[in-house]
């Protein structure tokens, strides 16, 4: 008699577990979207710097560049979607950090400021029409292979125009 109640007690918790895993799978469909077009032979060019068509990442955040126009973005791990690259010839004085702290940045009074560069940053708007999303930024690019952005996610221009510092971290080609 114990061992039928012993089984019917696990018989119970393994079709409450059953039950619950194929609950959360239904409840977890992740939609995914990519962007569609054709390969322009590269991606963005950023002042005299011309991006590779490649994945960047920074942390947990990526970038690929599908062409000179479009990019998947992954932030934090999320599922990607698909942006519009719109790049202006609209320029910033940033400040870009240095870790060699040989930097030319100077603030106010003339005073350097070593731990950082005085770089021309350019102007860009990402969109994403599926989520009805605009993001204004500043981007600066070190070379072909590594580009530096003053945040990702500014609601507005002169949210962009007031951070005045790239984020810490490059995003790197992959």
């Amino acid at each position: 008699m114990k061992n039928i109640i012993i089984r019917i007690i696990i018989s119970i918790v393994v079709i409450l577990v059953i039950s619950a895993c194929s609950k959360d799978e239904e409840e977890s469909t992740t939609i995914t979207y990519t962007c569609t077009g054709s390969s322009s032979g590269s991606g963005p060019t950023i002042g005299g710097v011309t991006l590779k068509e490649a994945t960047y990442t920074s942390g947990s955040n990526s970038l690929t560049f599908v062409n000179s126009t479009s990019a998947n973005s992954v932030y934090s791990g999320q599922s990607p979607f698909c942006y519009t690259i719109n790049l202006t010839s609209t320029t910033a004085s940033m400040y870009k950090t240095n870790s060699a702290n040989t930097g030319n940045a100077t603030i106010a009074g003339g005073q350097a400021y070593p731990a950082y560069d005085n770089v021309t940053a350019y102007y860009t708007i990402m969109a994403n029409s599926v989520l009805n999303t605009t993001y204004h930024m500043y981007i600066y690019a070190d070379n072909d292979s590594s580009f530096y952005l003053n945040a990702w996610g500014h609601s507005s221009k002169s949210a962009a125009d007031s951070d005045i510092y790239m984020t810490d971290s490059a995003y790197t080609k992959q």
